[in-house]
């Protein structure tokens, strides 16, 4: 093997290597630094409710810069199952009271 594809060899490796170190980590887009966004993107909130709480659709409605007290009791409230068949439900079963107060606070602090 000629020294050029040597290289090139080793840098595959290396990006290889790269890609899968971040799946098993399960590293979240950059945007996404402080711990409390990677909790908003563990639980999937940011799917349907933006990176920054501002809605990828009119069906969902924004998070950003809501009242942290507004934001736990709702989320309380689909945790308990209040509202039977909403979707919410199954995403607010999993999070604890700790969770709950974290993401609150984190949606509060973004510009809506």
């Amino acid at each position: 093997m000629t020294k050029s594809g040597h290289i090139g060899l080793i840098r595959g490796w290396f990006a290889a290597l790269a890609v899968a170190t971040s799946l098993l980590l399960g590293w979240a887009p950059a945007a996404l630094a402080d711990d409390d966004a990677e909790l908003a993107w563990k639980y999937h909130c940011v799917t349907c409710h933006g990176d920054t709480g501002i809605a990828n659709s009119d069906r969902y409605p924004n998070l950003a810069g809501q009242n942290v007290g507004y934001l736990v009791s709702r989320l309380n409230y689909f945790r308990e199952g209040k509202e039977a068949g909403n979707q919410m439900n199954a995403q607010a079963v999993l999070l604890s009271d700790e969770e709950i107060q974290r993401l609150a606070e984190y949606f509060s602090r973004q510009v809506n």
